[in-house]
């Protein structure tokens, strides 16, 4: 009980010294853009190509902004405080899932820690101040509605709906629900991973007069190009531009199908690494999205990538940017997410054989 507790002690203690000593980086200076244009009633979408989500979180930023001019404290660092804090909930959340599924309140505590101390996710949230971890507990939300008994059909469908309002980093996720019981009786699995996207795409409508502008920063936008993954198929000769998008929703849709069989949460986390591996741009803090259903289900490649990515993190311009010889570049975490991936596959299959093996001839 004593380690558990000195180690999240740590990790709050490491937080906050990368939270005050926060700077205002390019996705901090987005946000007050965007809080800006929203408080004097500017054009959202037609004024920033900056900012390239669902209308809520730069609500989001607006509650802060306001509230940094009513107490005085740097947004900057009220955006910190609110990512620190929305940290704090899923490990909650990850606790109560562990719980939930049988687990011993020691192993439930490790589950929470390893998220919350992970290294990956302390980077990502607390010092490069990324939000995809708001977007992140909601999808945990709806991993631990599926897993209640019975499932709280209602819950999942709308956290995955709050997910994608917030960032569509979870843009396949609710086509999970597809075929599996979690999304209640066969005739309405179709509409709830279709009321996600219906939420998602109505959020725009206030906007509609800006249309043009939401489908040029929001449905076109690919994130950076980066040495990594698929993008070498750039500079090929004969390969069109588009093959690297069209090889993305191909894997993507192929591992939805794929898991429609597999546990819920797994079956999330499964669909997190298929996705950064076939993603068309990358930024460093996407690294971060497995790392929660990760805790879940702790194991070699979860280590690795944590290791490899925690690395990469250390030697990343736009992170620490720490001059150590020899540290990995891009194609470190692809070929760590590569390993995790196929460590889960033979997993699954060791858990297929084992209940054929014990059932009786």
């Amino acid at each position: 009980m004593q380690a558990p507790i000195a180690v999240f002690g740590a990790a709050i203690v490491l937080r906050a010294v990368f939270l005050l000593a926060l700077r205002e980086n390019y996705d901090l200076a987005s946000f007050r853009l965007v809080a800006e244009i929203l408080e004097r009633g500017g054009d959202l979408y037609r004024e920033t190509d900056r900012y390239n989500y669902a209308p809520l979180w730069a609500f989001v930023l607006r509650g802060l902004h306001l509230a940094a001019a009513l107490s005085g404290i740097a947004f900057l660092r009220l955006v910190g405080f609110f990512l620190l804090a929305v940290d704090g909930l899923s490990a909650v959340v990850l606790f109560r899932i562990c719980r939930d599924r049988g687990a011993s309140p020691a192993q439930a505590r490790l589950a929470a820690l390893l998220f919350f101390a992970n290294p990956v996710s302390v980077l990502s949230s607390s010092y490069l101040a990324a939000f995809d971890n708001v977007s992140l507990l909601f999808l945990l939300l709806a991993v631990w509605f599926a897993a209640r008994e019975p499932p709280r059909t209602a819950g999942v469908v709308a956290s995955l709906a709050a997910s994608l309002l917030v960032k569509h980093v979870t843009i396949f996720h609710p086509l999970l629900l597809l075929g599996r019981r979690e999304a209640g009786a066969r005739r309405f699995r179709t509409a709830a991973a279709l009321v996600p996207y219906a939420v998602f795409f109505a959020s725009f409508l206030p906007f509609w007069s800006s249309r043009d502008a939401i489908w040029r920063n929001v449905f076109l936008y690919r994130s950076l190009a980066e040495p990594y993954g698929t993008d070498p198929l750039r500079f090929l000769r004969g390969v069109p531009h588009w093959s690297q998008l069209a090889i993305f929703l191909a894997a993507s849709l192929a591992a939805v199908f794929l898991l429609r069989r597999v546990e819920f949460a797994r079956a999330c986390l499964l669909l997190f690494l298929v996705v950064l591996i076939f993603s068309p741009g990358i930024v460093q803090y996407y690294f971060v999205w497995p790392i929660a259903l990760g805790a879940l289900f702790p194991s070699l490649g979860y280590l690795v990538y944590t290791v490899m990515v925690s690395l990469f993190l250390i030697h990343s311009p736009d992170a620490l940017a720490v001059e150590l010889p020899h540290l990995p570049g891009w194609s470190g975490p692809w070929w760590a997410l590569v390993f995790w991936l196929l460590w889960e596959i033979r997993r699954l299959q060791r858990a297929v054989r084992l209940p054929a093996a014990a059932s009786p001839r």
